[in-house]
């Protein structure tokens, strides 16, 4: 039984690192839902709020602060491995002003509108994790980059675990609630830093491989393309990050644009509420978080079959959106107590969470398998408008008018549009690739 489940994973590259990937993340998901819990049941829905709003800002921050550096930075290695330290000096310098100018943009505006909590130390609590979580993701991002897919996942765990346990010695210890916030970057830090023999490690193992496999005479031509790819233009590179940019920020924003639009709305009490229900519920999600992760880089060197792969991953989808949905119904009152138990929420917030995860397996394909061209860059900023516009401005109707509960039908209704734009992407590219291969075999066979 255990070698036949065996042979099903290591049914090609993609799907065994999709599914080892997906069984960390399951502990991640659930080292999160431990964390909210143990933040509801030790300082109280009010502080779960908080944690939440939190949590998105600083996201949100990143998203724009990054500018996909790192992930872009994934995409070189993964194609050229020697160029890991040129591309990573110059992904270092680059994403240094846009830290420092939103992080600073970011704290003023919502200070303005009086997003932020009167908490002492919140501020601080942001720009330190804005620091931490950017080296975290730079190691992160270095370990996909040579396929390591599982063991960045591994630290990403890790900094969950650190942080549950910090938690729990700022409460025993009564720290305040802000002192909880400041903890989160000291785990960023830590798990960042245990990172880095891994990297060593893989980047030893790659360089051995690759000269172990190659005579004498590819050597030599290996040489001479290294030293064309040191040259690398930054037009190009800029190109693969713009692209990686649009797509980062049009998936995470539909998951923490309705946390900032609750907590301007209604407060932060709503937002625990909805952040109890979400934690669980999230846990469907996981799919469309490693999804990107595996399947954008995989599809830089791969073709995939949309309606096979598609099916596979829907037979998997939907029973365990069912048993998950069930399963929040019958955990809210026994994990957080029976205040937070509510009736429609969770129910249209599974189908969110089903949408999401759809829409970022096509997503990830269209991203991962083409390159820059006019129209490709055209799908992704329209994209990037359905998210940061559309997605924005449902939210803050939907939620004005039905509460909470109006913020996943805003996200499903955006996300069936999202959908349609990048099946037409996908279908639009694969045909312009397979015209042009067309061309090109006639033009060799006249010649």
């Amino acid at each position: 039984m255990i070698q036949k489940i065996k042979s099903i994973i290591n049914q090609g590259e993609t799907r065994s690192h999709l599914v080892k990937t997906f069984f960390i993340y399951g502990f991640i998901s659930l080292s999160i839902i431990i964390l909210r819990v143990l933040i509801a049941r030790f300082y109280g829905q009010e502080e779960l709020g908080i944690f939440t709003y939190f949590f998105s800002l600083v996201s949100l921050i990143y998203l724009f602060s990054s500018l996909s550096l790192p992930d872009a930075l994934t995409q070189v290695i993964i194609k050229q491995p020697q160029l890991l330290k040129q591309t990573l000096l110059r992904v270092v310098w680059q994403i240094i002003p846009p830290t420092i100018i939103f992080t600073l943009l970011a704290l003023f505006v919502t200070d303005i509108i009086n997003l932020n909590p009167e908490m002492e130390n919140f501020t601080a609590a942001v720009a330190l994790y804005i620091i931490t979580y950017t080296i975290h993701y730079l190691t992160y991002s270095i370990l996909r980059g040579f396929k390591k897919f599982a063991a960045a996942s591994w630290f990403s765990l890790l900094n969950r675990t650190l942080a549950i346990v910090f938690l729990i010695i700022m409460f025993f210890f009564s720290f305040s609630f802000s002192a909880v916030l400041l903890s989160m970057s000291a785990a960023l830090l830590i798990a960042g830093v245990l990172a880095i023999p891994s990297i060593i490690k893989a980047m030893k193992e790659k360089k051995r491989d690759s000269i172990g496999q190659m005579t004498p005479p590819e050597q030599e031509h290996t040489q001479k393309k290294e030293s064309f790819m040191e040259n690398l233009h930054s037009r190009e590179f800029f190109h693969i990050t713009l692209a990686l940019f649009l797509m980062q920020v049009s998936i995470y924003t539909l998951r923490f644009v309705d946390a900032l639009v609750i907590n301007y709305l209604a407060d932060f009490n709503s937002l625990g509420l909805y952040s109890a229900h979400s934690s669980i519920i999230n846990v469907i999600r996981l799919i469309g978080y490693v999804l990107p992760m595996v399947v954008v880089p995989m599809a830089a060197v791969n073709r995939y079959k949309l309606r096979t792969s598609f099916k596979k991953i829907m037979i998997i989808l939907v029973p365990f959106s069912a048993v998950v949905l069930v399963g929040n119904y019958l955990l809210i009152p026994w994990l957080y107590g029976p205040e937070y138990q509510v009736t429609y929420l969770p129910i249209a917030l599974v189908i969110s969470s089903m949408m999401l995860n759809i829409y970022s397996y096509f997503n990830s394909i269209f991203v991962g398998e083409n390159k820059h061209s006019s129209f490709f860059i055209r799908i992704l900023w329209i994209d990037f408008a359905l998210s940061m516009i559309l997605n924005t401005a449902l939210n803050f109707l939907f939620v004005y008018y039905w509460g909470i509960i109006g913020a996943p039908i805003a996200i499903s209704l955006v996300l069936t549009i999202k959908i349609a734009l990048n099946l037409y992407g996908i279908k639009m590219l694969r045909g312009r690739s397979t015209s042009d291969n067309e061309r090109e075999l006639t033009s060799e066979a006249t010649y």
